[in-house]
């Protein structure tokens, strides 16, 4: 289990996450109607094209889209929980892959403490059911 978290906290911190709600939103908002063949043909007089309130609607009701977005703000609640130098030493480990020697030397604190505080950000993410 603490592996598939880290896996969600790396992917949060790198924006890997962002990158994925954007890209979902994008597949959405792109065209999948089929191009009018009717050549010569007549059209309904009367036929009314609501084609950005389609789009509005398969965003907002879209299952993974809606999944994604809910795992960011889970996270970003869970982060904000602490404080300026917790959020530093995630970043580092998370985004710049940094190994715990090199923190614990940038924070003059012991190897051990950016271990408890990492393990401290699991503990919340799991209480919120990542």
């Amino acid at each position: 289990m603490a592996d598939r978290i880290d896996k969600l906290l790396e992917r949060y911190f790198t924006g890997g996450l962002d990158l994925e709600i954007k890209m979902r939103e994008h597949e959405l908002r792109q065209n999948n109607s089929k191009k009018d063949e009717n050549i010569g043909g007549g059209r309904a007089q009367n036929k009314y094209s609501n084609a950005f309130e389609n789009t509005l609607v398969r965003i907002e009701q879209d299952e993974k889209l809606n999944a994604l977005q809910e795992q960011r703000a889970k996270i970003k609640a869970c982060v904000d929980k602490f404080d300026r130098e917790h959020k530093e030493v995630f970043n580092q480990r998370y985004r710049n892959r940094m190994g715990w020697e090199m923190i614990a030397q940038l924070h003059y604190v012991d190897e051990r403490t950016p271990r408890r505080w990492r393990d401290a950000l699991k503990v919340k993410c799991q209480q919120v059911d990542l």
